[in-house]
């Protein structure tokens, strides 16, 4: 499997069903993609699918949440939003009902590094991204020794931290770019989120000074006020590391997500709370399933399981030089067999037909 420009899928064949915003299937896995079906899943505002490579196919994406808690939680922040721009009051109970499954899900699993697996539409991108930026909030506070009330906050503020760009609905959806006067009302939503959150009196205050606070930075170079180091709420500068890397994650792809771990770890200690990131950078799947490596012995291999350590996941050695052959290892930090890169694609002579799994 593997993730590619929908554009670049024609002729393909679906590894992963394509579903709506509300989490409806479009397209069943498996289907061919043909250059109409593609078309029209690009109007529909798709731009990733995921696909079955011939080398793969039973290394499926993997996510930390179910299909239902975050089929839930997309939704609620979704309606959310349309209420509240249709003047009706923001819907604690459903945000709240949200967040404990959310909770539920990453407590059942063990500390092991995760992974979320979800392609985003025009439509949906926002929504998505604030239940992301709430699942690696959390993990990054459970790694912190977060828990109780302060861990709920958390996870509330992260999971609204955008609820202020209700006043901005028609630049939610857009990349940019953005006219002066866009970027000012864009960098207004921190402050009129915290002005919508802070009327709640079931909310803690700390939920409206996340949403207050998500973008501003170590060194002082954020905003809306240009707070710096710890003058800044701590769980608002963990929700500002799990925002940056969910934003630079968008098309799901490995080379994205290494990229985002580099942009954390270069910016630890003075544009971001370095112990929130060395504490989400322990919990990241930083190789996530069915990502094709290259090992440091020439050795080409595929993800198939994160275990207990992000840097370490376990792999299937799929060939050397042009030899196929079969093996699963866990893979060593260093020595030959380490990750010495990722691959932008398979290479050709392991393309097509693998001999089979043995027993």
């Amino acid at each position: 499997m593997r993730t590619v420009d929908i554009r670049a899928a024609v002729g393909g064949r679906l590894g992963v069903a394509v579903r709506d915003g509300r989490g409806r299937v479009l397209l069943a896995a498996g289907s061919p993609l043909t250059a109409g079906l593609c078309e029209a899943l690009v109007r529909r505002g798709h731009a990733h699918v995921v696909l079955m490579d011939g080398v793969a196919d039973d290394v499926l994406p993997q996510d930390a949440l179910a299909t239902q808690t975050r089929e839930t939680a997309t939704t609620t922040i979704r309606d959310c939003f349309g209420r509240l721009q249709q003047g009706e009051n923001l819907p604690v109970r459903a945000v709240t009902a949200a967040l404990d499954a959310v909770l539920s899900d990453l407590h059942s699993v063990p500390a092991a590094a995760l992974e979320l697996a979800v392609l985003r539409t025009a439509s949906d991108r926002g929504f998505v991204h604030s239940v992301n930026v709430c699942v690696y909030a959390l993990l990054t506070g459970q790694a912190m020794g977060l828990h109780g009330v302060e861990l709920r906050a958390l996870g509330m503020g992260a999971l609204l931290h955008d609820i202020g760009k209700v006043l901005c609905p028609d630049l939610c959806h857009r990349e940019g770019p953005f006219s002066e006067e866009e970027l000012r009302r864009l960098r207004q939503h921190p402050l009129d989120g915290f002005e919508m959150l802070r009327q709640h009196q079931d909310l803690h205050l700390f939920v409206a000074h996340i949403a207050y606070q998500h973008h501003e930075r170590m060194d002082g170079s954020g905003y809306p006020r240009g707070l710096r180091g710890n003058r800044i709420l701590a769980l608002a500068r963990v929700t500002s590391v799990a925002n940056a890397y969910d934003a630079r994650t968008g098309d799901g792809s490995p080379q994205s997500r290494l990229a985002a771990v580099e942009h954390l770890r270069r910016g630890a200690g003075h544009i971001f709370d370095a112990d929130a990131v060395h504490a989400l950078l322990r919990r990241l799947a930083v190789y996530p399933a069915g990502t094709p490596v290259l090992l440091a012995d020439g050795t080409v291999a595929v993800v198939i399981d994160q275990g207990m350590d992000a840097g370490t996941p376990t792999v299937r050695l799929l060939g050397r030089a042009g030899r196929r052959f079969r093996e699963q290892v866990h893979i060593p930090a260093a020595g030959p067999q380490a990750i010495a890169q990722v691959l932008p694609q398979w290479p050709a002579w392991l393309q097509g037909s693998v001999p089979p799994r043995p027993e």
